[in-house]
């Protein structure tokens, strides 16, 4: 996957300037700045969901507008519950990402490696916030998507499924999947990632490679931002 020259205004504003990213192996990426820095931004871009006024995003030579379709079925993003249909539930969800994807991957084997099983029929208005983000997260695994994006997947969620699904991650990236996971959250960045990137006014200016003893997600960031609102 590459991300080259990207450039994104909104009015006046330059929300994301010339960012330049390329990712030629299954890695997790972490995405991190004080919420409204353009994370989200970055994450719409790659999917499709925004035109760049500059740049381009391409995964395997590919960009959106050379095939719409086959594009989109490379990747997976994760975006907010809101994107859930609450009269349905979360097995409705499961089957149509399987379906579109054309997924071989077993529904009934992420549900229960997940434990939503107890509520994987019920309606999505009836499920409380981490319930709902279990439910994006197993719809993320189904897709057996190769680039999957994550935007602040881990918001709701309890210590022991953020190690479940932390441990879901790493088991996934072995079947050659690349993750660019964003978040302002840092307890488990350094752990789960194998690189880190800071997002500040615009561009991405500092990475750290978490497998390596050094620079950690923490630090870096009250150096960058020290007291900005999250």
């Amino acid at each position: 996957m590459k991300v080259t020259n990207l450039t994104i205004k909104y009015k006046k504003k330059v929300i994301l300037k010339n960012i330049n990213l390329e990712i030629t192996q299954s890695e997790i990426i972490g995405l991190v700045a004080p919420n409204g820095t353009g994370k989200t931004t970055l994450l719409r871009a790659i999917s499709g969901l925004i035109q760049p006024q500059e740049g381009s995003v391409s995964i395997e030579g590919k960009t959106v507008h050379d095939d719409r379709e086959a594009y989109y079925k490379k990747l997976y993003y994760v975006e907010s519950n809101h994107t859930l249909y609450p009269n349905l539930n979360g097995m409705d969800h499961l089957s149509y990402v399987k379906s579109v994807w054309e997924s071989s991957i077993d529904v009934e084997v992420v549900i229960r490696k997940l434990g939503i099983s107890d509520y994987i029929n019920k309606p999505i208005k009836k499920l409380s916030l981490g319930m709902k983000q279990h439910i994006l997260l197993a719809m993320c695994i189904v897709s057996d998507a190769d680039v999957i994006l994550l935007d602040e997947p881990m918001n709701g969620l309890d210590p022991t499924s953020i190690r479940i699904i932390s441990k879901y991650i790493e088991e996934m990236k072995k079947d050659d999947k690349i993750f660019i996971i964003s978040s302002h959250i840092l307890s488990n960045i350094d752990t789960i990632t194998d690189k880190v990137l800071f997002l500040k006014d615009g561009n991405i200016v500092h990475s750290i490679d978490s497998k390596k003893n050094g620079e950690s997600s923490e630090n870096v960031y009250n150096k960058l931002y020290g007291m900005e609102e999250e």
